[in-house]
């Protein structure tokens, strides 16, 4: 299992001059009076005038596509940013104007070395760019995308995948021609929508089916139960709807306990439920994840039953058991998030009958690096112009 998300910044050995200062260097952007620096954001590095250039760029996407949600903690944002994995890395830059205003900002994510999922993706990085309003359609997220090819190849990755859960990111994508590989759609059930005598109904039913099946709840994987749970756990993940995806996402016992140890480090409460059966057999899992520092939503990860063991209503019980749960243990939760392929029509029906709500779909794009380089040609007059802000800087190449 792999918890990847944005707020997260890690500098492996390939992150040239990475851990060596900030870097600041001058974008020229034609057509813009400048002038624009971009810089390389490491958060254990960065000066506070990076951070709030983060939070600024963070929360103004927040307003603008998700108007309902609250903005984040600060603080739990910045303790995420610092804490970090060493399953996979994270580059991330900002575009400061004139008035070191950020204006745009981009992310790129891949696996390192010891991930049990680099063999499958090795090739690969994901990417994200954000650009303020006042500076969309000039050009900068076409250099940024340049940026990210160049980064992309010098890490002899050769496909570049991104994420758009909104209007402006999915026309972008499409311009560029990328290929659509997977859609999801993430839904929302607020706690005071909840249907209790639903879930008691499934509680009861799952029990008449399944009476010997029981449930168990933990944090930490009891470690005698870690082989075993990591297999199942990467079987299930296997047998979910991925589109067109070419990652897989291997569990490992030593990845689980990174990940658990990790997330403890930012600030999540991690917890996992499962099924097993008469001959102790894991045969279903879900999980959920809670920041104290934000008490009031709840992040159900995934949910899965292996196919043997499906048509017994398990899948159902599992839900209604994480539900009573949540309510028993966090009565602050005011909603739960939770993210299913669009094709994934059974787990979108238990979904839609408890009384999740859609509220956004993020589409999955993939370009092979040759084919996006040629449709974004560089130009021939490039140059290098840096500032260097302490000894050691590693320059960056302007595209």
């Amino acid at each position: 299992m792999r918890i990847r998300d944005t707020c997260q910044c890690v500098c492996g050995p390939n992150d040239a001059g990475c851990e060596k200062g900030v870097k600041d260097v001058e974008w020229n952007l034609q057509g813009l009076s400048g002038p624009f620096s971009l810089r390389e954001f490491v958060p254990k590095d960065a000066p506070e005038e990076l951070w709030q250039a983060y939070f600024t760029l963070s929360e103004m996407s927040l307003r603008e596509f998700h108007k309902r949600d609250r903005l984040p903690d600060r603080g739990a944002v910045r303790k995420m940013l610092l804490a970090t994995s060493p399953l996979y890395h994270v580059r991330r830059w900002i575009v400061l104007d004139e008035g070191r205003s950020a204006i745009a900002s981009a992310s790129m994510i891949y696996d390192s070395e010891i991930s049990p999922d680099y063999e499958s993706s090795k090739h690969l990085c994901q990417v994200r760019i954000l650009v303020v309003p006042a500076y969309r359609r000039k050009k900068i997220a076409t250099h940024f995308v340049k940026h990210t090819i160049e980064t992309a190849r010098l890490l002899e990755r050769d496909a570049i995948m991104a994420e758009a859960d909104n209007p402006l990111g999915l026309a972008f994508c499409k311009r560029l021609r990328g290929e659509l590989v997977h859609e999801e759609v993430q839904h929302r059930l607020y706690v005071e929508d909840i249907d209790w005598q639903l879930v008691e109904k499934w509680l009861q039913r799952g029990k008449t089916k399944a009476r010997d099946t029981k449930i168990q709840f933990f944090q930490e994987c009891p470690e005698d139960d870690i082989g075993e749970f990591c297999r199942i756990y990467t079987e299930i993940i296997d047998q979910r709807p991925t589109g067109d995806m070419e990652q897989g996402l291997i569990t490992t016992p030593e990845s689980r306990r990174l990940e658990e140890r990790n997330l403890k480090k930012r600030g999540i409460d991690w917890y996992t439920m499962i099924s097993r059966e008469h001959d102790g057999q894991i045969s279903g899992v879900t999980d959920i994840m809670y920041k104290p520092e934000e008490p009031h939503r709840m992040n159900q990860y995934f949910t899965g039953v292996l196919a043997k063991y499906r048509r017994r209503g398990l899948a159902k019980r599992l839900k209604a058991e994480m539900l009573v749960a949540i309510k028993n243990r966090f009565p602050d939760v005011e909603y739960i998030t939770t993210t299913t392929a669009r094709t994934n029509y059974p787990m979108r029906s238990i979904n839609k009958e408890l009384g999740f709500r859609p509220t956004k779909t993020c589409f999955t794009f993939r370009w092979d690096l040759r084919e996006l380089r040629a449709l974004t040609p560089q130009r021939k007059d490039r140059k290098r112009v840096i500032k260097r802000v302490s000894p050691g800087d590693v320059e960056l190449e302007v595209l």
